[in-house]
Order: C-alpha cells, then sequence, then structure tokens
C-alpha cells in the first residue's frame, strides 16, 4: 500500500513538474511577442478609425507593418481602389475583439478615418450579414470604407458594414 502511495506521489508531482514548465514556456513565448511589439507606439499608426456612437477610437498601423494583423490590432486590408479601405478585426472573447460593438451600429451612423494629413467623413450605407468565406465583395466605386468581422449572432457568417465618404 505504501509503495503504491509512493508511486501516485511521484506521478503527481511529475505531472505537475511538466505542467509548470509548459506554462512557463507560454509565458516567456507571449512575454517575448508582447515585447516585441510594445517598440511600436502609436506615433507609428497609419491613422484612427473614430466611430463616435460606440466610443471606438483605434489606431491601424501601415500595409507592410508586422502589426496590421488581425491577431494584434485591426487590420487595414489593401483594396486597390482610391480612397476605399476596408478594415477587419475580431469579435468574441478576449484582448484582441476591438469589433464587438460593430453590431450596435445602424444606417446613416458616422464614422471617421483619420489620417496624419486628412479626415475621411462616412455615414454607413448598408448592414449586411453574408456567409463567411474569407472573401468580401467590394465595389470598384471610390470613397468607400468597409468594415468587417465574425457575425456574433449568425455562427459561420460575418458582418459586413459599408460606408460612402461624406
Amino acid at each position: 500500500m505504501l509503495k503504491k502511495s509512493i508511486i501516485i506521489i511521484t506521478i503527481i508531482i511529475i505531472v505537475i513538474v511538466i505542467i509548470n514548465n509548459k506554462k512557463e514556456n507560454i509565458i516567456s513565448k507571449v512575454s517575448n511577442i508582447s515585447n516585441e511589439y510594445n517598440t511600436y507606439n502609436e506615433n507609428e499608426y497609419l491613422g484612427y478609425l473614430q466611430i463616435p456612437i460606440i466610443n471606438m477610437n483605434l489606431g491601424f498601423y501601415n500595409y507592410d507593418s508586422p502589426l496590421n494583423d488581425v491577431e494584434y490590432n485591426i487590420e487595414l486590408i489593401n483594396t486597390n481602389i482610391v480612397d476605399t479601405y476596408l478594415i477587419a478585426a475580431h469579435s468574441g472573447i478576449g484582448k484582441k475583439a476591438y469589433f464587438n460593438d460593430l453590431s450596435k451600429l445602424k444606417l446613416n451612423d458616422d464614422i471617421y478615418l483619420k489620417f496624419k494629413d486628412k479626415t475621411n467623413h462616412y455615414k454607413i450605407i448598408d448592414i449586411r450579414s453574408v456567409i463567411k468565406t474569407g472573401e468580401i465583395e467590394i465595389s470598384n466605386e471610390n470613397n468607400l470604407l468597409y468594415l468587417t468581422t465574425c457575425d456574433q449572432i449568425i455562427d459561420g457568417y460575418q458582418l459586413i458594414i459599408t460606408a460612402k465618404i461624406v
């Protein structure tokens, strides 16, 4: 009986040591990523997405920045259309769920895209939910802004908000 207890306690200790080592490795990796990206600051933002009705003011980086990625921030996606922008971000649970409140927006709400040298004022003209395919159909029209995130109401869909410059 004593041998079994010693064996069980030994196994428990080994499992605890393994779990703690894995936790330390994860914490170290997260810390390294955090330290790497803390070298960036708001002076490096290309601009800001501002939506007053939901108190949103989020900085975004240039297309080629490693921080221009939904895993770290909101992501500015190149549309190759003059003055038309597509911005994506996560919604749901966690610190990187920047677009949680997009579902609260309504037609004609104001959105501002502020760059260092100009501010574009937009009005929402369309709100829709489409099957999530990884692709977003955008118009060839200039002066549009698209915001997209996962639809928090319908699983497998994504919310797309279209706004036109005023």
